[in-house]
């Protein structure tokens, strides 16, 4: 980070005005601790933050995109709400017979991605950082990712772009002490332990659509407590469609599996010895 942090400064300076950050923002713990990264280092450069739709964002107890809202302002930051106008996550899924996959994420590209970067096409300046609160120790693939790299597609004679992670290198350790220090909430969604202010009643560990392809299956089991009305309509959509989220069996056969695991689990703990 220390790194593309530098070289960002370095453009920042050499574009001498026409300068602008676009956060991309879900209203998640990664996003906000950009955010506030990016405020940080270059209070006096126009930052937006932008936020991608899916139709799938979590509603309860407060919308994701309420959320990221009510914390865009407080680093005086403005928030666009962007969208597909053609369809929906749900509604791609069923347009398309089938469900994105690790390999072919047409949910990012499609209704995230493309209405983000039609978005940026409409900013009137000459240097223009993407920023994506990625950090490397998510995943061995994303380790192995550049922190800034140009951005091709959008970069033309008269605009640059750069996609930036401003936080690569930051641990989850790292965001949630500031989260803390700083006191700065979290989404409710988000399990116990990742809050200091009394929160309860959480019970996933990132904020994404309401039902991720890339849940775990305790996630599922967790959503299928908690958030029952979106495992159900990704359930049916399943049948409807006769194509699994997951190549190891249906919404409903993985969550019947995991909940035998836990309960056998549960039961040996309890034996007497």
């Amino acid at each position: 980070m220390c790194h593309s942090l530098e070289e960002v400064k370095r453009l920042v300076s050499r574009f001498d005005g026409s300068v602008a950050f676009v956060i991309n923002h879900s209203g998640g713990k990664d996003s906000i601790r950009m955010l506030g990264f990016v405020w940080e280092c270059f209070p006096n450069t126009p930052t937006f933050a932008v936020m991608a739709d899916t139709g799938f964002e979590h509603q309860r107890p407060i919308s994701a995109i309420d959320f990221a809202h009510s914390r865009c302002t407080d680093f005086n930051v403005s928030l666009t709400v962007v969208r597909n106008p053609r369809r929906t996550y749900l509604q791609m899924v069923e347009q398309r017979g089938m469900f994105p996959s690790a390999q072919y994420r047409q949910c990012t590209s499609d209704l995230k991605r493309g209405p983000i970067e039609k978005y940026i096409r409409t900013l009137p300046f000459r240097l223009i950082f993407n920023c994506m609160g990625i950090r490397s120790e998510e995943s061995p693939p994303r380790s192995k990712l550049p922190p800034l790299t140009l951005n091709s597609s959008l970069t033309t004679n008269t605009r640059t772009v750069y996609n930036w992670f401003p936080i690569f290198e930051q641990t989850l350790s790292d965001v949630l002490c500031w989260h803390w220090e700083n006191r700065v909430p979290l989404h409710p969604v988000y399990v116990p332990e990742f809050h200091r202010d009394g929160t309860a009643g959480g019970y996933l560990r990132r904020l994404s659509c309401r039902l991720c392809i890339f849940s775990t299956d305790t996630d599922l089991l967790a959503i299928r407590q908690h958030d029952p009305e979106a495992f159900h309509a990704v359930s049916e959509l399943e049948q409807k469609i006769g194509f699994t989220m997951r190549s190891t069996g249906s919404l409903v056969q993985i969550t019947k599996a995991a909940q035998i695991v836990i309960e056998t689990r549960d039961a040996q703990v309890c034996l007497p010895f």
